[in-house]
């Protein structure tokens, strides 16, 4: 059975439960037939091999081919029959069986150790749920696939021995004439006959092969010649019928030797299909940045998308590249801001094996993988200031070298990078390299957030209220004319994510053919209440201005003292001025002559004339 009279099955295991507990953050064990523990993550690392108790939730599972959910732990049925109830630990758990062919093999189990880890099982049940059935179904399918591989390497290295037992030179032909096998004795053959391209001999030798209608029956020891290069070749054939249903037959010259094979690796590329006409909006600044967006897919320099979250940056540059002249290559999608900083640089430029503790096998970077494509850098002002660096090498010299080797690689490759950071402020405090900026801001997009375009609102509304119209099967006609009034004024700090998470919340509960201003308020609270400088509403305008760097700095700076003096506002003089360049990590000199430049006063007060 699965796991039982293998070694195959445990590592493939182990890297499922790792794959698992990476996702979802929840330890992961593992359980073949018998009940012992073949793989886990967290506390069950150390416990691979040990058996545990039939009267489980997990022996539950096994023998019934159902996964089962264990909301709260030593509260349900099964739990109440396990004989470690008054002793366990665990909050919560998901179980789910591995079948072949409709029988139980096996278990995953996630466990909940913790209230916060049961509130995400309890939360997240069904995509858990969902989540887990497809890794084991391609747990199942993944070790089998390698049990296949390993049966026919196996068959290959017998047959290569078979063909390298003989002593004539042999081929393998299909009925079209393609070459299917041919052997180094072969090779060695043609070489002692002075013929240096073989694809056209063994055309030729195919050619008289069909004209004498050869490979139809079995000929042993036949003389034939062969006009090639304004030479006649004799040589002595056997013909042999390999597969009447195939018509493959073999062909032996000669002497046989090592049989070559050849090891061709498919690799399924998946990309999403999105283009700008998937970019849904009505409003007149929304269409102007697709027309830009779609200008920038006709050309090839790097890409800086600014937008807040939830307008759709990965979106649009999912446009753009698939919209490019690189849409047949990779799109490569990396979040910097999601990655450990001691990780982004080896899952950007990969590394050689040893390059570093844990560094097991080589591996190839997410530059390496893009090349001739697109790579999408999410987030890029979270981007470690120490590997800035390296990416401006990317830029400027269009090469990589992984971590742990000292060869260089070109690459071609297409930079979108993003962010919903003023970078200009980031550069300021000293967070992101200029050079930087100006090698990725090339052609600047600019998303303008939900709140800016207010027909998109109402577009966009009846878009998805039709949308979950068809999937929760309801009749909703439209929003009431109060919800509407709601939806204009809110200011949507998580735009058009949080647009269609309000409008799905509603279309889930209303009942009527109006969605009633009663629901959207259990999702927007407080909207009357904001004020005119929503926190929510950050200013990135400075990044489409038309000033100089320095310009912009000197804007950027005024604001921000200003609005530090603002904070403090209700303080005495010398407080402001304490507090300010605390926040700032000014001086006193510094605070003061940047007020006299700036023409900006304390509380109406003069600004005291600093000298030079």
């Amino acid at each position: 059975m699965l796991g039982n009279t293998t070694e195959v099955f445990p590592i493939i295991a182990q890297k499922v439960a790792e794959a698992i507990e990476a996702v979802i953050g929840i330890d992961v064990t593992i359980m073949n037939s018998d009940m012992i523990r073949i793989a886990g993550t967290g506390i069950y690392k150390d416990k691979i091999g040990i058996k545990i108790e039939n009267n489980t939730a997990f022996g539950y599972c096994l023998k019934t081919g159902n996964y089962y959910v264990v909301e709260k732990a030593r509260e349900s049925a099964i739990c109440k029959l396990c004989e470690r109830i008054h002793d366990c630990e665990e909050k919560a758990e998901i179980c789910m069986p591995i079948k072949r062919s409709d029988i139980p093999v096996g278990v995953i189990g996630v466990i909940a150790f913790n209230d916060s880890q049961r509130d995400k099982i309890v939360k997240n049940k069904q995509k858990y749920v969902n989540y887990i059935q497809k890794m084991a179904e391609l747990l199942e399918a993944k070790f089998y696939e390698v049990l296949i591989s390993k049966e026919n390497h196996l068959l290959s290295l017998r047959l290569n021995n078979i063909l390298n037992a003989m002593e004539d030179a042999l081929l393998v032909f299909n009925n079209g004439g393609k070459v299917l096998y041919k052997n180094h004795t072969l090779m060695k053959l043609l070489s002692e006959l002075g013929i240096s391209n073989e694809t056209d001999f063994l055309r030729h030798l195919w050619h008289e092969l069909k004209q004498k209608k050869m490979y139809k029956t079995v000929i042993e020891n036949k003389e034939i010649h062969i006009k090639f290069n304004d030479q006649t070749y004799t040589l002595i054939a056997s013909v042999f019928l390999m597969s009447d249903i195939n018509n493959e037959f073999i062909v032996k010259l000669q002497e046989i030797a090592k049989f070559e094979k050849k090891i061709i690796k498919y690799t399924q590329q998946y990309q999403v299909s999105v283009n700008f006409d998937s970019i849904l909006s009505v409003s007149e600044n929304m269409i102007d940045v697709k027309e830009t967006a779609r200008k920038a897919s006709e050309l090839d320099s790097n890409v800086l998308i600014y937008g807040e979250s939830g307008t759709g940056k990965e979106l649009f540059a999912r446009a753009i590249h698939n919209e490019s002249k690189r849409k047949d290559n990779a799109f490569i999608p990396i979040n910097c801001g999601a990655i450990p900083d001691e990780l982004l640089e080896s899952e950007l430029f990969g590394h050689e094996k040893g390059a570093f503790t844990g560094a097991i096998n080589t591996k190839i970077g997410k530059f390496e993988v893009a090349d001739g494509g697109t790579i999408f850098l999410d987030e890029i002002s979270e981007m470690p200031f120490a590997l800035q660096v390296k990416l401006l090498r990317v830029l400027q010299e269009k090469e990589i070298c992984r971590i742990g080797s000292n060869e260089t690689k070109k690459i071609d490759i297409r930079i979108i990078a993003a962010t919903n950071a003023n970078l200009l402020m980031r550069i300021y405090e000293g967070s992101f390299r200029e050079d930087l900026y100006y090698r990725l801001n090339i052609i600047p997009v600019h998303i303008p957030p939900l709140r800016e375009r207010h027909q998109d609102i109402m577009y966009l509304s009846d878009f998805y209220i039709h949308q979950y119209n068809q999937r929760f099967n309801k009749k909703i006609k439209k929003l009431s004319k109060k919800s509407e009034e709601i939806f204009i004024k809110y200011q949507w700090p998580g735009n058009v994510r949080e647009l269609q998470n309000v409008l799905e919340y509603a279309a889930n509960f209303e009942v009527g053919e109006e969605i009633n201003e009663d629901l959207i308020h259990k999702r927007i609270t407080g909207y009357m209440k904001q004020s005119k400088e929503n926190p929510y509403v950050f200013n990135n305008q400075l990044d489409s201005t038309n000033n100089t760097l320095s310009e912009d700095m000197n804007s950027m700076e005024k604001e921000l003292i200003a609005k530090k003096m603002d904070e403090y506002k209700d303080l005495k003089h010398k407080d402001i001025v304490k507090n300010v360049c605390k926040d700032l990590n000014i001086s006193r000199t510094t605070f003061y002559r940047r007020l006299k430049k700036y023409d900006l006063c304390i509380k109406a007060e003069t600004v005291p004339d600093m000298k030079q």
